[in-house]
Order: C-alpha cells, then structure tokens, then sequence
C-alpha cells in the first residue's frame, strides 16, 4: 500500500489535502480499519474490487464516491490491484461546493453521480483524462474547483469561525464557548453546524480532540498516560469510552495491529 499526498496549489481554502492510494499484489486483498478523520470528500475508484462495510453494510466503491462525515469506523476492503485518488475538503467547503446537506451522508459512501450528475460529471472528466500524471491530475482539480459557484453568506462566515476556533483549541473547548463567537443561539448554531459540516458540534469537538491525541502520540510517541491528561479527559475510563466509540476497539486491542493508512494520515497532519 502506497499513500502520497500533494500540493494544494490554488483551493487551499477549501481542500485540506489531495491524495493518490495505491494497492500492491504484496497486500492483496487487504481488508483494513478507517477511522474518523472529520473531514468529507471525493475519491475516484479507478479498478474494481473495492468496498468498505459499515456495521452489516457494504458499500462498492465505484468511479466518482462521495465520503461523508463519520464518527464511527468502518472496514475498506480490496481484492484487486488498483489504485484511487481523492479530495479530503475544509469542514464547510462540500456544503459550500454543492449547497447540500451534508448530514445526509454522515456516516456513508454514496456515489456522487446519484446526487449530482452534472458536477459528478465534470470531476470524473479531470479524473479519468489525467489518471497517468497525479501531479497534473490535481492541477486541473484545483482549476476545476475554482470555477464553481460558492454557497458564501454570513452563516458559512459564522460557522467558518466556529470551526476555525476547535481547531485553534485542539478540541480542548466545550460548545458553551462557541455561543461567544456567533450571533445565534445554541440552537441555531446545532441545526447549521450539521447542515455545512455533518456533524453536530460537540460530535466534532470530541472527535477533533481525539485525533489531535493520536496523532500526538504517532508523532511524538508520548505516554498515552500523559496524552490523556494534556486532551482533558476526565480519566482513563472516559478516554476508553471515546476511543471505542472511533475505533470500534479498545486501545489495547487497537494497537495490537498495524493499521498503515491510518498512520500515515495521522502523521500527515
């Protein structure tokens, strides 16, 4: 398995990352973990052979997949060789792309052509024009994106802010205190909150806490002990809690095993 990151070059405004994964005959077939990224986004299938499963359900991956908001981990599973390329957005930026909901899609992978067929059309043209040179690939996308009209009012602004403001925090925040940075109530702030990002705020925040923790502790190799202090959970027990409901795992039985392409896009932040 090969993960490689690249450049944002025009849209780093709305793209936190671009991204080609590729699949040897060495790890075929590979049937792995994903974990809760608090990010949306597209991939491109490229070959067949791929899907992830959800709880009982299986989701094929195929051409141009939309991935929405999750909290709760999944299993991606190929059985042939091949490779994808995709689009992790900012918090907002699909909601501002399409104007969709996009707590519809929380928790799924859904082909993007069943919800727009024209926009669908117009990435899967770049992707499948481009697939042999990925550094001209994402070019093109970064060019493509620009072109779209944006969803951009004073809610987007507020809800920009909010988010910029966790993450400022490291998730070290409660919602309470994001009530000081916008001009609505709780409410308000719940029901836009899910509409842009797909998820409810305090979902985000525990989620956005929790990878800044692990992602300390694949860098830094800190004592999980220490970690679990400096993130503020109460004790062990309510780190526990958190870790299984994104992992599906306890800690222990986690880090029994080598998940690659969780590592690799923990260590990339």
């Amino acid at each position: 398995m090969n993960l490689t990151y690249f450049d944002i070059n025009k849209t780093s405004h709305l793209v936190e990352e671009y991204y080609h994964i590729s699949y040897s005959d060495k790890i075929i077939p590979l049937n792995t973990m994903m974990i809760p990224f608090g990010v949306s986004g597209f991939t491109f299938i490229y070959n067949n052979g791929q899907k992830t499963v959800l709880d009982t359900k299986e989701t094929v991956l195929k051409n141009l997949m939309l991935n929405g908001q999750f909290y709760k981990s999944y299993q991606f599973i190929a059985n042939e060789v091949g490779f994808s390329c995709g689009i992790n957005f900012k918090p907002t930026a699909l909601y501002k792309l399409t104007n969709l909901d996009i707590s519809k899609f929380t928790n799924k992978n859904i082909s993007f052509n069943q919800i727009d067929e024209n926009l669908s059309n117009k990435f899967e043209v770049v992707f499948k024009n481009h697939h042999n040179n990925f550094k001209n690939l994402f070019q093109e996308i970064d060019n493509l994106i620009l072109k779209l009209p944006l969803i951009e009012n004073k809610n987007t602004n507020a809800i920009d802010q909010v988010v910029s403001f966790i993450h400022l925090k490291e998730g070290l925040l409660s919602v309470a205190e994001l009530l000081d940075l916008i001009p609505f109530g709780q409410k308000t702030l719940e029901t836009l909150f899910k509409k842009m990002v797909g998820l409810t705020p305090s979902k985000y925040i525990r989620i956005h806490r929790f990878l800044n923790l692990m992602r300390q502790y694949e860098n830094n190799k800190i004592d999980m002990k220490d970690l679990i202090f400096m993130y503020d959970y109460y004790d062990e027990s309510h780190f526990v809690k958190d870790f299984k409901l994104f992992t599906n795992k306890s800690p222990k039985d986690f880090f029994k095993i080598d998940y690659s392409i969780i590592k690799k896009g923990l260590k990339n932040k």
